[in-house]
């Protein structure tokens, strides 16, 4: 029993330091396309990485897809994380349902303000809403969130 406990809080630790090196890596992919984008000097970015070459000839329009594809892309590498965290370490159907109700419903929630304000030709005024809750997705504080939520849910169903 002890040795199964101690496997367990390993493969814990093991999947949330890979959940922070992939918000790292995104990190640092976003931050050096935003210094394409700006066409900001370097060492800009608090990475320290220069960008490659490459990136200057692609447009703009271009590199700002690209960012969209790649904010859809990390979204479903951090849902699928926390649905395999959760699914792993609680193996509750309503635990892992509640993390796709989650994951979903913020995306659709970015997407329908997104859509909503492009419509009616308002989408500089709502992008930093849409962008913070299309941020939340792709980053580990909602894996951690949802963890932790649930850990204390089981702890209350269990006392």
């Amino acid at each position: 029993m002890q040795i199964r406990f101690l496997k367990k809080k390993i493969a814990l630790a093991f999947i949330l330091i890979l959940a922070f090196i992939i918000g790292y890596i995104r990190e640092t992919i976003f931050i050096i396309i935003n210094t394409v984008i700006n066409d900001y000097p370097f060492p800009y970015n608090a990475s320290y990485v220069k960008p490659p070459t490459f990136l200057y000839s692609i447009s703009t329009n271009h590199l700002i897809t690209i960012k969209w594809l790649l904010t859809l892309f990390f979204s479903i590498c951090f849902a699928g994380i926390t649905l395999f965290l959760v699914n792993f370490y609680f193996k509750s159907k309503s635990f892992n349902k509640l993390t796709i109700i989650t994951y979903s419903g913020l995306f659709l929630i970015s997407l329908i303000i997104s859509l909503i304000s492009i419509i009616f030709n308002l989408f500089e005024s709502f992008y930093g809403v849409s962008r913070f809750i299309a941020g939340l997705l792709q980053y580990p504080l909602l894996t951690l969130i949802m963890f932790t939520m649930f850990y204390f849910i089981q702890k209350l169903n269990n006392d």
